[in-house]
């Protein structure tokens, strides 16, 4: 391998690949990142056997080659050095160095052969998303994703496919979040009619798609047990999650009569401060709704009680129940818009959170957020 890559253009492609590598395994080459040098280009990949990430770069090949060498310090090589351009060279087997300006170093590596071998997709349905949309929705349903390895089939977030949009959902079992965007002349996935129009994606596939920065469209496609996200000359390809996902539309409650809408940065500010003087196992805070007013109160026998007063739109009867503060904050903070709804029932009956200016969700989609009452 002799290459040389324009340092900038490198970094950036390098970025995505710190979150797939695998920090703590037994498996020492998940730690590394395959480089091969081929054609024109620089080409990237890197892989935790779930999840995987292949990039590439323009180059100036003198030589092709391929070596895996150690991920985070290699990183930290590459973006400590001063200079433009960054030179590559396999002077021996086993060996990489890396020149830029004065800098020289010599890193080992790992054989080609011995990275594992990425999969491929025969592609048996494909579409593109506006990448953006794609974006926007998991960072309004993330938070709810399981992280309770126990309960695998939640440890991701449903992706379903309608024949004008899209909607992802995910849950903990404590609360639900659901998001759809219209995506026009879509069409179901399924041929056939069955749940094939609908996958799970796990976790880390979405946590690594929100740290991409695009505004072309995205490439999905899907095979027989993997998906594949495209985008640009980025490719992230992830293990489908089994499992069967609960039967969210029986948790979406929809008679609930009480309707509260409130400002959002408001609420949230009265919740977080309320939720100081929660215990670590008692997380509850109490909501006591009453005539254009809410009092947000907590109380903690060791460190003592908190209550904050919220105006907000409500004329029905005065009740109260218990939230975790925790999951309502996140709601809070997902929701974006400046006002919120919150429709309940009674202390037994989950809240539904919603967000209350007209245009609802861009894109013409809905957004909703379910939470389970506690016991207080």
């Amino acid at each position: 391998m002799d290459v040389r890559v324009d340092r900038n253009q490198f970094l950036a492609e390098l970025a995505p690949m710190q979150g797939i590598v695998e920090r703590k395994t037994t498996i020492p080459v998940l730690a590394h990142l395959l480089l091969t040098a081929k054609g024109e280009h620089l080409h990237l990949a890197a892989t935790d056997l779930d999840v995987s990430l292949t990039s590439s770069c323009q180059a100036d090949l003198a030589a092709e080659g391929a070596i895996a060498v150690q991920a985070k310090k290699f990183m930290e090589i590459i973006r400590s050095l001063v200079g433009e351009q960054v030179h590559l060279m396999m002077e021996e087997p086993g060996e990489l160095t890396i020149r830029a300006g004065s800098s020289r170093f010599k890193i080992h590596g790992l054989p080609p052969e011995d990275f594992p071998t990425l999969p491929t997709i025969e592609e048996e349905y494909g579409v593109e998303l506006p990448f953006p949309d794609l974006k926007r929705m998991i960072s309004k349903i993330l938070f709810a994703v399981s992280s309770e390895e126990s309960r695998f089939q939640l440890n991701g977030a449903l992706l379903k496919f309608k024949d004008d949009s899209i909607e992802l959902v995910a849950t903990d079992g404590h609360r639900l979040a659901l998001v759809e965007s219209k995506v026009a002349g879509l069409g179901a996935a399924g041929d056939d009619g069955t749940d094939e129009d609908s996958v799970l994606v796990p976790r880390k596939a979405l946590q690594e798609l929100l740290r991409f920065e695009s505004n072309d469209p995205v490439g999905y496609r899907r095979g027989e047990h993997h998906l594949s996200f495209r985008i640009g000359h980025r490719e992230l390809i992830c293990r489908i999650l089994e499992g069967t996902f609960p039967d969210y539309d029986r948790v979406i409650t929809k008679d609930n009569d009480k309707k509260a809408v409130f400002d959002r940065v408001e609420l949230a500010a009265a919740v977080k401060r309320a939720a100081l003087l929660t215990g670590d196992r008692a997380r509850a805070v109490r909501l006591a709704f009453s005539l254009d007013e809410l009092v947000v109160s907590a109380v903690n026998p060791d460190l003592g009680e908190a209550t904050e007063r919220v105006t907000c739109d409500y004329d029905g009867p005065e009740f109260k129940l218990g939230i975790n503060p925790d999951y309502l904050d996140d709601f809070l903070g997902a929701v974006g818009t400046e006002r919120v709804r919150l429709e309940l029932k009674d202390e037994n009956t989950q809240t539904v959170g919603y967000p209350e200016d007209g245009e609802a969700e861009k894109g013409g989609g809905r957004y909703l957020c379910v939470i389970m009452p506690m016991r207080i």
